[in-house]
C-alpha cells in the first residue's frame, strides 16, 4: 500500500512538473519570436495581472460556500431530501456566482 502512494504522489508530480515546464518553454519561445519580429519587449509587462482570477475565484468560493450553508439550512426544514437538496443549493449558489461576478468585470473593463 505503501509504494502504491509514494508511485501515486511521484506521478502526481511529475505530471505537474511537465505541464509547467512545458507552459513555460512555449511562453518562452513565442515571447522570444515575438520579440525577434520587432515588438516591444515592455509589451509583456502587463500580462501578469491575476486580480480577475482572483476576483473570480473569490466570488465562486462565496458563492459555493452559501450554497453550502443554505442546503445545511434547509436540510434541516426537510430531512427526507438532503443530497438534492445539497446538490440545488451548490450549483444555485455557484450560478449565482458567476453571474454577478460576470456583471462584475464587465463594469470594471467598462471604466477602463
Amino acid at each position: 500500500m505503501e509504494s502504491t502512494s509514494a508511485a501515486l504522489f511521484i506521478s502526481i508530480c511529475l505530471v505537474i512538473f511537465g505541464i509547467s515546464y512545458y507552459y513555460f518553454t512555449t511562453r518562452h519561445k513565442e515571447r522570444m519570436e515575438i520579440i525577434e519580429r520587432g515588438l516591444d519587449p515592455h509589451h509583456f509587462k502587463g500580462q501578469s495581472e491575476f486580480s480577475s482570477w482572483l476576483l473570480i475565484l473569490g466570488i465562486v468560493s462565496i458563492g459555493i460556500a452559501l450554497g453550502i450553508a443554505t442546503g445545511t439550512w434547509l436540510s434541516l426544514i426537510f430531512p427526507q431530501q438532503k443530497i438534492a437538496i445539497f446538490c440545488f443549493c451548490i450549483f444555485l449558489g455557484l450560478g449565482l456566482a458567476l453571474i454577478s461576478c460576470g456583471a462584475l468585470l464587465k463594469n470594471m473593463r467598462k471604466k477602463d
